[in-house]
């Protein structure tokens, strides 16, 4: 299994979101077997057992998303559809 890139942006918010441990554990724990196995399989999100999620993308973990998150966020137009917004103005 190939090793994950954890950016710092995702240290950072998984000290936030998650728990303030030093780096070097924080990519420790995002570089285990189930992260791995989820990019290997092109999945986008894991949900931690606190119900954040971990973000992956091509191989890199970029940040870790608050428990309440919306489900679309990382896409404007599934937003607007989630929030009742709609996009016909």
């Amino acid at each position: 299994m190939a090793r994950l890139l954890v950016t710092s942006h995702a240290i950072m918010r998984y000290q936030e979101r998650v728990e303030n441990v030093p780096a070097r554990e924080v990519c420790a724990r995002l570089n285990a077997p189930v992260f791995q196995r989820a990019s290997e399989f092109g999945a986008r999100y894991v949900k931690l057992a606190g119900l954040q999620r971990v973000v992956i993308l091509e191989g890199r973990v970029i940040t870790v998303l608050p428990s309440g998150h919306a489900p679309g966020s990382l896409a404007p137009l599934r937003d607007a559809l989630h929030d009742g917004a709609g996009g016909d103005g």
